[in-house]
């Protein structure tokens, strides 16, 4: 068969292929095709984390903090907001999540 023929075999879907669209843009910007579901944030506190890109939006179309799944997310946005007012043990948490969000921040700058 000549190179420049085409065969006529349908060709099959990619994996994904449909799914084009809602896929993040590179660099972590995280835009997508459909509307995100934004964290519920003041216009102070999203102000000052887009300012250091500390936003995502994850696979399923979730405002995350960058390198922090929804769930720890919507845990470190808790804890953050009672700052010093927290237990001990909640306190260790918010340090925690603060590590892993900003281990990931790090990576992504440099």
């Amino acid at each position: 068969m000549p190179l420049e023929k085409k065969p006529k075999f349908p060709r099959k879907s990619q994996l994904g292929g449909d799914f084009a669209g809602m896929r993040r843009t590179p660099g972590g910007g995280g835009s997508v095709s459909r509307n995100p579901r934004l964290l519920d944030l003041t216009d102070d506190e999203r102000e000052r984390l887009e300012a250091t890109d500390a936003l995502v939006i994850d696979g399923a179309g979730r405002e995350c903090f960058r390198g922090l799944s929804i769930a720890e997310s919507l845990e470190f946005l808790t804890l953050r907001r009672h700052g010093l007012d927290n237990s001990d043990a909640d306190f260790l948490r918010l340090i925690e999540l603060g590590d892993l969000h900003a281990a990931s921040q790090n990576r992504t700058l440099s």
